[in-house]
């Protein structure tokens, strides 16, 4: 799983919350690590009132020194909060973090920001760059400078918004199978012909249309003719990516056509692939599993009709085992 446990709370000392995160599998976690936070706005609140609704006024701490946070979402009165540990969790043990609560503080797009769309002016407070090894928030008019565009219809307007046939793609290998996970939250979907497919994909070959073009590559994507809610491996079992031949590629899917929008997660271990939307059950493909190494993203719109509006892009690292460390709060 890729969700941390929802908290427990504990009555301590006011505008102070420590965190307990508890890793229960029995390797390290990697260092730098993004730690999910789920935190109940409301709940916290009854213990520090001073807390703001949006949770503007706060910073993240690890002893005595303040660690960079990005706040994705408050939904259903439940806040998502990513933190870059500095230091590892050990196997089967714990640490402590430190949540202040200030009524001077405000996000600062440094220590403390939230995703794009969330603020006043679009990204004005993101700081996802200093969270994730890889993230891009599509700000402005034009295409991000680690980004190269294929197509001719793509449109950077405070996100990337592609269709027929348009893609995005990183200018280098960003991502990492076996210890990363490739996100990208996508906040419209329209679709046209059947047969319309968008989706996220880590890819060897960064040159052309990745469904055509390049046949090394994962994707998990939405559409009538070729992805469905699904994920899809298009990798032979060749771990020479000089001779990786053409293969027919492995579907696991709904076979229903979705409009679901949200965050898109597409990752690989040794033994399969996976992919899932807004931290569900993951869908899982165990043929053809992408030899370990980096990759290039890539991200867009099929050839038909179909239009993607895509907000941000990230990379995270892989939690132990697929399993986020459970998170405590004493207030």
């Amino acid at each position: 799983m890729v969700r941390s446990n929802l908290v427990s709370i504990s009555v301590g000392y006011p505008n102070l919350f420590s965190i307990k995160l508890t890793n229960t599998q029995n390797v390290d976690t990697p260092l730098p690590f993004q730690q999910m936070l789920q935190l109940p706005v409301s709940q916290l609140q009854a213990y520090t009132p001073i807390l703001a609704s949006d949770l503007h006024n706060i910073r993240f701490v690890y002893n005595g020194t303040g660690i960079p946070a990005w706040l994705e979402s408050i939904s259903n009165g439940t806040a998502t909060i990513w933190v870059k540990l500095p230091v590892s969790i050990p196997a089967n043990s714990s640490i402590t973090i430190d949540m202040e609560v200030d009524p001077s503080l405000n996000f600062d797009g440094n220590y403390w920001g939230e995703a794009p769309q969330l603020s006043p002016t679009y990204a004005q407070y993101d700081d996802g760059a200093n969270v994730f090894p890889f993230y891009v928030n599509f700000a402005g008019t034009s295409a991000p400078s680690n980004i190269t565009t294929l197509g001719t219809a793509t449109s950077f307007n405070n996100g990337a918004t592609l269709s027929a046939g348009d893609f995005f793609e990183t200018n280098s290998k960003v991502y990492n199978t076996q210890t990363q996970i490739l996100d990208a939250y996508i906040s419209s979907i329209t679709y046209g012909t059947s047969g319309d497919n968008a989706g996220i994909s880590f890819v060897v070959d960064p040159s052309g249309n990745q469904y055509t073009l390049t046949p090394h590559y994962v994707a998990i994507g939405t559409g009538g003719g070729q992805f469905y809610s699904g994920i899809l491996n298009q990798f032979s079992t060749s771990s020479d990516f000089g001779t990786v031949s053409v293969n027919s590629g492995n579907y696991t899917g709904s076979g229903s056509l979705t409009t679901s929008t949200g965050i898109w997660s597409l990752w690989a271990t040794s033994s399969a692939s996976y992919g899932s939307i807004n931290y569900g059950s993951p869908l899982t493909v165990t043929s053809n599993i992408p030899p370990a190494g980096s990759y290039y993203i890539m991200a867009g719109a099929s050839s038909g009709a179909s239009t993607v509006t895509y907000q941000w892009v990230r990379v995270r690292a892989y939690p132990p085992n697929g399993v986020m460390p459970s998170v405590e709060v004493i207030a």
